[in-house]
């Protein structure tokens, strides 16, 4: 009899376990769905600055029309990407290129001097910074959910579960680049 309450135990403990570990799997592939889809509204929050700074640009400075229209272009090339390594590529590209024109804009003194550009200024670093912390949290996630993968008891269910590493694609842009 003892022995076979001991079995029970053991089984239970053991079914408490590989539960748990279960449970661990799923919470961490939902956090990375749902740390993946804050980047991608905090991305779009900053695209959303970007015409703006484009309409900006072309009011006041029309001499930096190819400066302009690069942007321009990266941008709808941006929006326009759907694999990861075409996200990566384009937000590379559009973050290089508004970085240039806002540093164009810091040299032409009328329109450093608008309140306008003061305010997109702030508002675009802002939500640069928020998009930065946004991609430390996927970047945190997908490292969590991808060791999560290798560990016993929750690699018995990887498989099973049909989950699989999750790869992070980081463009390299934590801060906004500070003013001169």
């Amino acid at each position: 009899m003892l022995v076979f309450s001991i079995a029970f135990a053991l089984l239970g403990v053991t079914g408490a376990i590989l539960l748990n570990a279960r449970r661990r799997l799923l919470a961490l592939d939902a956090s990375c769905a749902a740390a993946a889809a804050e980047v991608e509204v905090q991305a779009l929050r900053l695209h959303a600055l970007f015409p703006a700074l484009v309409g900006l640009m072309r009011a006041f400075a029309p001499e930096e029309r190819v400066a302009i229209d690069a942007v321009a272009l990266a941008y709808a090339g941006a929006r326009r990407a759907h694999s990861p390594q075409a996200k990566l590529f384009g937000e590379t590209r559009l973050t290089d290129g508004v970085h240039a024109l806002l540093g164009r804009a810091q040299a032409v003194p009328h329109i450093h001097n608008l309140e306008d550009f003061r305010e997109l200024r702030q508002r675009m670093d802002d939500a640069e910074r928020t998009l930065a912390a946004a991609r430390r949290q996927l970047k945190a996630t997908t490292d969590a959910y991808n060791s999560a993968l290798g560990q016993f008891p929750e690699s018995l269910f990887a498989k099973r579960l049909r989950l699989a590493p999750r790869v992070f694609y980081d463009i390299g842009v934590d801060e906004p680049a500070e003013e001169a």
